[in-house]
């Protein structure tokens, strides 16, 4: 399977590194890219899976940045920031100044909730540097989870009403499930907020999660995404053959969105120090 040339995907949802509670597979630079070429994905935005149970994110960071310079015209780098830890602050400042793309935050392996103040700063922080926010609901399914592993998920609602109160924040969501019946209020809320979404969890038939967002809200809201190497990518290839579309939406999704969303030259890189 490998999509093609006029599609060009930007996967914005993958990982480099490791993970307490099971061996990654296929998770190095050399491995991603061998699945980018395999499905024909010109770019991944990539995070750090060792950031996620790091109390300070910023040493990961720092090595994810360094695994990625030797193919740094395929990467866009998410920053894995802890606002409940302190000098947070000053390490944003300095990804800006190394190149990195956008903010990923786990509130529930932090110890914090959106609801807290710390969650609000980093939001105008975003903000302010001209950065996307995004944030996973969850890393792994419920039903696969160490014993030791966090039970806890990113609720849609809980992400709206943080949405709400930070009207200029514009957040990536990544491995999210969300369906509504037609007149739920909740696709009014929205509308008014700047949330979008990959496909990683989503379904594009059967009950279609995928064409339902794009009728209420929008093709611009979705974004191509595998959430590799969690897991199999070719998932989301399917999702994209089989979502019932026209070829230039379906690029939209796979590629513009992307580019529009992270506001970034897909042949730009953070090789300056």
């Amino acid at each position: 399977m490998k999509f093609p040339d006029n599609l060009a995907p930007i996967d914005c949802n993958t990982f480099l590194g490791n993970w307490a509670f099971r061996a990654l597979r296929r998770n190095t630079v050399q491995d991603l890219l061998a699945m980018m070429n395999q499905f024909g994905i010109s770019h991944a935005c990539v995070a750090s899976a060792d950031a996620i149970l790091h109390r300070d994110p910023q040493p990961a960071n720092e090595k994810l940045f360094e695994m990625t310079r030797s193919a740094s015209t395929r990467f866009f780098i998410y920053a894995t920031i802890n606002p409940a830890y302190p000098g947070w602050e000053r390490d944003l400042d300095r990804y800006v100044e190394l190149g990195f793309h956008a903010i990923r935050i786990y509130p529930m392996y932090h110890g914090y909730t959106l609801e807290e103040a710390c969650a609000n700063a980093l939001a105008d922080a975003a903000v302010e540097r001209g950065l996307i926010l995004s944030i996973p609901c969850r890393v792994e399914d419920a039903r696969q989870r160490h014993w030791m592993d966090t039970s806890q998920d990113v609720t849609i609602s809980q992400v709206i009403s943080f949405a709400e109160r930070n009207s200029n924040v514009t957040i990536l969501l990544t491995e999210c499930y969300f369906q509504a019946e037609p007149d739920d209020p909740m696709w009014e809320r929205l509308k008014q907020v700047r949330i979008h979404f990959d496909i990683s969890r989503m379904t594009s038939c059967l009950d279609s999660p995928l064409g339902d967002i794009a009728k209420n809200l929008g093709h611009d809201r979705l974004l191509f995404g595998t959430g590799f190497p969690f897991k199999a990518p070719a998932a989301s290839f399917l999702k994209i053959q089989l979502l019932d579309i026209e070829d230039d939406i379906k690029k939209t999704i796979a590629h513009d969105n992307a580019i529009r969303l992270f506001g970034v030259n897909p042949n730009a890189n953070h090789n300056a120090e």
